[in-house]
């Protein structure tokens, strides 16, 4: 207590209940404090003392008469009262509050121009008492919820332990992937030899995949058609070249870079029917389409990959893994390419300064005749032969010299040492690396064993992705539905709680669920202030009445609305009070078909 004061403590979990209380109370001239939860709510009973202790029934974790319980069996709050404030108001309700140690019970939702009397009045000294011969009723009640809730947190936690065994088996078949795909890159470091370099790299993916069909097509140097290598019976064969102005180039051209097609998306696109004449897939396949943007020239086309398979459709990370390969057999043709081309450049470089030496000596010669020669003969004699000795050996250095600068010119040149280039493949093996570590932290802090609740710098996209990846590995998601990714905000790092956003993200995600939609579209824009996020479902309409109330607190202590059809989201109100916590805005936009729901952050 501090002064004359009267100490409270409120333990309550939900914000909104307390900021109510504290403001009647804190008018009224008490001194008041708060508690999240029931764990926290002893620890701060037993350093504050309280006069009054006003405890909510639905905690998590420890239920409000749990806490009483404990709160009673420490003899240094013998003085403290503690009054129920729960929305349970059944007399059973008040016996077991009663029998389990509260002074008195004060029903929710509170009259605002009655709670400050009834505080009071339970600090003068009043006190609720239970009927005699109740007592065993009420301890039998509390006994079986005890049992209850020790039931729901053993299924909860199996349920839990099945989930993350799940996961760990499917990260683990992840990182052996990675593992092969990563020695495959130094193994293919030294390869020079481009058809061994498509072969090793083409049939390992062919081989991870379980393939059906795998051709990839590349530009030739001409510029003028793309020569293919198709999967057959025994390696890889060439297949008839397709010309730049195919149909199928076009369309690829045009897409985003990072675009990888798989599924409805392949099947409903333009070239579904040229790809089947060309044989990339069959009609009833699963398919796969990869274009590959070249790293030289910004906007152009450097090939394309195609696969297909029966029955199985292709997963997220399935595609990805096809975007890794493809990249470093991409990075390793272009990396021999370079290599050879520097070799013959030192080659040429090696014949000039051969000719350069012999010239040399030709002067050193030159200057020796000088001393039993006339000085005019000589001196005539040895520019003449100087003369037609260096002229092609200066012709062969010009031309090398043009050629090794434009070479060194190139964006996407080597480092001076040779084996420098390697390390563009070597990016791309680190990129990937750095993607499985951040699911398994978001993994281990799903399971609880991360930094979830400490405060930190976040990566937002890297946190929607992850959570996103492991919604789908859990089931939350369902396989069928399509989750479109355009993450294009040009800032993304946030300075907050991580389990904050994912809470958001999955109360964003139950809300688009309440449609049954079969397509979300997952948003990120904005500008260097602020980042907007945004949840596209195409499940049913949301009625206009609806949307109205769908971000108050309290819906699950209404009643049921009447009528059928798609409700809002049961947490977007924890979702509107998570982001004003950070100074952001919450709303949702009614569509033709489903709803979107747009979320507005402040960066700073």
């Amino acid at each position: 207590m501090t002064g004359s004061r009267p100490c409270i403590l409120y333990i309550e979990d939900n914000p909104m209940n307390w900021r109510l209380v504290q403001r009647l109370l804190s008018q009224a001239g008490y001194e008041m404090h708060w508690a999240e939860d029931g764990l926290k709510g002893c620890e701060m009973a037993l350093e504050l003392k309280p006069a009054l202790i006003l405890l909510d029934i639905n905690l998590p974790g420890l239920s409000g008469f749990e806490v009483a319980t404990k709160l009673r069996q420490n003899g240094s709050l013998d003085a403290t009262l503690i009054v129920a404030l729960t929305a349970k108001t059944m007399k059973i309700d008040r016996e077991t509050a009663l029998v389990t140690g509260c002074d008195g019970f004060i029903s929710k939702p509170i009259d605002p121009f009655l709670f400050v009397g009834q505080v009071q009045a339970y600090l003068g000294g009043q006190r609720d008492r239970i009927e005699q011969g109740r007592e065993g009723a009420a301890l039998r009640q509390f006994s079986q919820q005890v049992v209850e809730h020790l039931e729901t947190q053993l299924r909860e936690a199996q349920e839990g332990n099945r989930k993350l065994t799940e996961v760990q088996a499917e990260l683990e078949e992840r990182s052996q992937h990675l593992s092969r795909l990563l020695s495959l890159s130094k193994d293919i470091i030294p390869v020079r030899d481009e058809h061994e370099i498509q072969s090793r790299v083409l049939g390992q993916l062919r081989e991870e995949l379980h393939l059906d069909r795998l051709r990839t097509y590349r530009v030739h140097e001409s510029g003028t058609y793309f020569q293919g290598l198709a999967a057959a019976s025994e390696g890889f064969a060439e297949t008839p070249v397709l010309p730049v102005s195919h149909p199928m180039v076009a369309w690829a051209e045009s897409l985003p870079a990072g675009t990888v097609l798989t599924g409805g998306d392949l099947r409903q696109s333009t070239p579904w029917e040229q790809g089947i004449d060309l044989g990339l897939w069959a009609p009833k396949n699963q398919a796969l389409l990869l274009p590959l943007r070249s790293r030289s020239e910004e906007g152009h086309l450097w090939g394309l990959l195609a696969a297909d398979r029966p029955d199985k459709p292709f997963q997220p990370f399935e595609a990805e893994l096809a975007a890794l390969h493809a990249g470093i057999l991409q990075v390793s043709l272009e990396n021999a390419g370079l290599i050879a081309h520097l070799a013959e450049t030192s080659q040429a470089l090696g014949t000039s300064y051969e000719g350069l030496e012999s010239a040399y000596e030709a002067l050193k010669e030159a200057q020796r005749a000088l001393g039993t020669q006339n000085q005019k003969t000589a001196l005539g004699g040895l520019f003449m032969n100087t003369a037609q000795r260096l002229q092609a050996p200066v012709r062969t250095l010009k031309e090398e010299s043009v050629a090794l600068s434009q070479f060194m010119d190139r964006p996407d040149a080597p480092l001076p040492e040779e084996r420098a280039a390697c390390h563009q493949s070597m990016d791309q093996i680190r990129h990937a690396i750095a993607q499985v570590d951040g699911l398994v932290r978001a993994l281990l802090r799903r399971a609880g064993q991360g930094e979830a609740s400490t405060p930190e710098w976040i990566h937002l996209h890297d946190l929607l992705k992850q959570e996103i990846e492991l919604m789908q590995a859990e089931g939350t998601l369902p396989e069928r539905l399509e989750v479109d990714l355009n993450l294009q905000a040009p800032r993304d790092l946030l300075y907050g709680v991580y389990s904050d956003f994912a809470e958001v993200l999955g109360h964003l995600i139950g809300h688009a669920l309440e449609g049954a939609p079969e397509h979300l579209s997952l948003r990120t824009w904005g500008g260097n202030s602020h980042v907007r996020i945004e949840l596209e479902d195409d499940g049913a309409p949301i009625a206009a009445e609806l949307l109205e109330t769908a971000f108050e607190p309290f819906l699950d202590l209404r009643q049921a609305r009447s009528g059928s059809g798609r409700q809002p989201g049961r947490g977007l109100s924890a979702c509107a009070q998570l982001m004003n916590a950070y100074g952001g805005t919450v709303q949702i936009i009614p569509m033709e078909r489903g709803s979107q729901v747009r979320i507005n952050l402040p960066m700073e």
